[in-house]
């Protein structure tokens, strides 16, 4: 039986304000500080990004801001759209025990009732071909009610519940812990299957845009370098982020 001890959330830093976890983050490896299972907490991002430079709006204090540290010797062996999978199950599972049902929407978004709900953002760093450091960064929207007209919820308005952001972080640190061992211990597949369980729109007719043309399919699948893969016409269509639109 192969065993893996996962330590995330032993080392914990925890912020008032910065710029962006991510940041902090690399800024911690670059410097030594921050060791594999390194978990950051803002209450507040100056600056916060997501996918291609694009900006996570949040309200101070009202929303679960963390990034992750991976940096384990086992990294090497990983896929790093693993990662990705890994990050997307641990949320859903933290969201499901806080009885809200939520969906992964392809490729970096979380939802609930169709509107964001978390949305995650990976930055690796490679030696050579092989992957030697992962930043994850997750933004939770908790206890924010606006959202400045965006397409977009959070749990207190799921829930109707109150919450505290730090015992959040503890019960997100506990998932984070509890699937990380797959990743390493040969379980991508497991990964994948929960992945895909959660995919929104997956065998379901769409209508999608790309390249300012539209067309009809259904989402069948995710590959293992993360396109979205979606039947239309009897082919299968392979999309990079930002190469189809759902419409």
């Amino acid at each position: 039986m192969k065993y893996y001890n996962s330590k995330i959330g032993a080392q914990k830093f925890i912020l008032s304000d910065v710029d962006s976890t991510n940041n902090f983050a690399a800024k911690l490896i670059n410097d030594g500080l921050g060791g594999h299972g390194s978990v950051i907490m803002a209450e507040n991002q100056t600056n916060g990004r997501g996918q291609q430079g694009s900006l996570w709006q949040s309200n101070s204090k009202l929303n679960l801001l963390v990034s992750l540290i991976l940096s384990s010797t086992e990294l090497s062996k990983v896929n790093p759209i693993h990662i990705n999978w890994y990050i997307s199950v641990c949320i859903i599972d933290f969201l499901k025990s806080k009885k809200i049902s939520a969906q992964v929407k392809w490729p970096n978004d979380i939802i609930a009732d169709s509107l964001k709900i978390s949305g995650i953002l990976i930055e690796n760093k490679f030696a050579g071909s092989k992957l030697k450091s992962s930043v994850v960064g997750v933004g939770i929207n908790v206890s924010q009610l606006t959202f400045n007209g965006l397409s977009a919820t959070s749990m207190k308005l799921q829930t109707g519940e109150n919450y505290s952001i730090d015992a959040l972080l503890d019960d997100f640190i506990f998932h984070l812990n509890t699937n990380e061992y797959r990743i390493y211990l040969g379980q991508d597949e497991v990964l994948k299957d929960r992945y895909l369980s959660s995919l929104f729109g997956l065998n379901e007719e769409r209508v999608f845009s790309s390249k300012s043309k539209s067309f009809s399919g259904k989402i069948v699948g995710v590959d293992d370098a993360g396109r979205l893969l979606v039947e239309s016409n009897g082919d299968v269509l392979c999309f990079q982020n930002k190469e189809v639109q759902f419409l």
